[in-house]
């Protein structure tokens, strides 16, 4: 038997093992501490509560080249909490930029679905809702799934007193690589700048968003501007310090070409959405040109739209979101395909802790993990008790049961909501759109 059979037998082993139900597992775990074969531990779901609130990121954004807003000045989270009738409840975050409401109602409406439901049953349960539905996809469903499923494997790891990395079949790491500082393009001597502080406060990965200054489709002014910032940045932070470019699937595939062309010198690690999502070929033709490695998945759900990225090697990172792709199961079904690829795993975060904290269990559990985004962690202590310990471009994995965190649930319960938040406005300067 080669290796590749032998790690996809194993493989498949475990996945069976968890597609049967937890709860058998669960059982055998309980004869050790309290149950018997004769009294199995066989908890039921009580309730399940959501919690929308605002979070603030700063000042609100306005887009460079029109002076348009972008964005306001906080980000909606959605937390979802599962209670039982013991003293086992879990917590799963479904938060979603401009949609959290539409996938609030959603998991509300799941709830004759989840009461009285084993919560160890945790992949029975999420195929069964996925099931009764005629659409598979999409970000609300794909949120919506994923908030139980990562509530439901915290719930599980409690029961069995260990972390959801055990219960997946345990760590291939002990500390999970990240990047959490962040790249200016307004000028090099700012650029500069705040590269310097971040990496003096630790930071490793330095990540920016390119190009969105243009005010024309091929604006070779804007290309120069924010190549002259990479380079500036580079000389600054050594060779050591990855920087990371995301031009949001906004740019055309020429535009993404020429600029990865002029920035390759520098040595971005990659070049994330260099182009509109769902239009493979002119992400494959973009990937095969460009000298800076491509990544992309923040925007696809389902197995089946990555497995077409993958197969046309359209890429060389995939960045699935663990909140929007159906949870951890699913995101792990994603892993294993690329690694038979050969593609490495750079997950996207722009959520919060309890987002964050799924994503490190599946990042340690995966072969084909290359780094992790880290949004907002030093905020993350005002949501959830956690013991995310970062040093020096890491975040070291506990060994806490379940998620590895609890959520501050009276100080969230009392946060504002406002939904007035601005959807994002990319124009040129003769007002078309020009991305996202």
């Amino acid at each position: 038997m080669s290796n590749t059979e032998q790690r996809t037998g194993r493989r498949h082993f475990v996945m069976g093992a968890l597609a049967a139900g937890i709860g058998s597992c669960t059982v055998a775990r309980g004869q050790t501490r309290e149950s018997s074969p004769r009294t199995p531990f066989n908890p039921k779901i009580t309730e399940i509560k959501t919690y929308k609130f605002n979070v603030p990121t700063g000042k609100p954004r306005v887009d460079p080249g029109t002076g348009k807003l972008i964005s306001s000045a906080f980000k909606t989270w959605l937390f979802l909490k599962i209670e039982t009738n013991t003293d086992l409840y879990g917590w799963g975050e479904a938060s979603i930029e401009w949609l959290s409401p539409v996938v609030e109602k959603t998991i509300q409406g799941w709830r004759e679905l989840l009461v009285g439901r084993n919560p160890l049953d945790v992949v029975a349960i999420c195929d069964d809702i996925t099931d009764r539905l005629p659409w598979k996809g999409g970000p609300i469903l794909g949120s919506a799934i994923a908030a139980i499923n990562m509530a439901l494997y915290d719930i599980t790891g409690k029961a069995w007193k260990v972390p959801v990395y055990q219960v997946l079949g345990g760590r291939k790491r002990d500390r999970i690589k990240v990047y959490n500082g962040s790249l200016n393009f307004e000028s090099v001597e700012k650029a500069r700048a705040i590269a310097r502080a971040a990496v003096d406060a630790g930071a490793r990965g330095l990540k920016g968003n390119p190009l969105e200054a243009r005010i024309w489709p091929m604006d070779q002014r804007v290309v120069e501007h924010c190549t002259n910032v990479v380079a500036g940045v580079r000389e600054e932070v050594g060779p050591n310090v990855q920087i990371l470019l995301d031009t949001h699937g906004s740019p055309t595939p020429a535009l993404a070409i020429l600029f990865a062309r002029m920035v390759a010198p520098y040595r971005p690690l990659f070049l994330e959405e260099p182009c509109k999502v769902g239009d493979v070929a002119a992400m494959k033709e973009i990937a095969r040109q460009s000298p800076v490695p491509i990544a992309t998945g923040e925007k696809l759900f389902t197995a089946r739209a990555f497995k077409e990225v993958i197969d046309a090697r359209a890429c060389a990172f995939l960045q699935p979101d663990v909140s929007h792709s159906f949870g951890l199961n699913h995101f792990l079904k994603i892993a294993h395909m690329a690694e038979e690829a050969q593609m490495l795993m750079a997950p996207h975060n722009a959520g919060g802790p309890v987002h964050f904290a799924s994503l490190l269990h599946v990042d340690a559990v995966i072969s084909n993990f290359l780094v992790q985004e880290v949004w907002n962690i030093e905020r993350h202590s005002q949501y959830v008790d956690h013991d995310f310990e970062f040093d020096r471009g890491y975040v070291a994995l506990n060994d806490r049961p379940g998620l590895g965190i609890d959520v501050n649930e009276n100080h969230i319960a009392k946060l504002p909501y406002k939904s007035s938040m601005a959807y994002r406005e990319y124009r040129n300067a003769d007002g078309s759109w020009k991305g996202w």
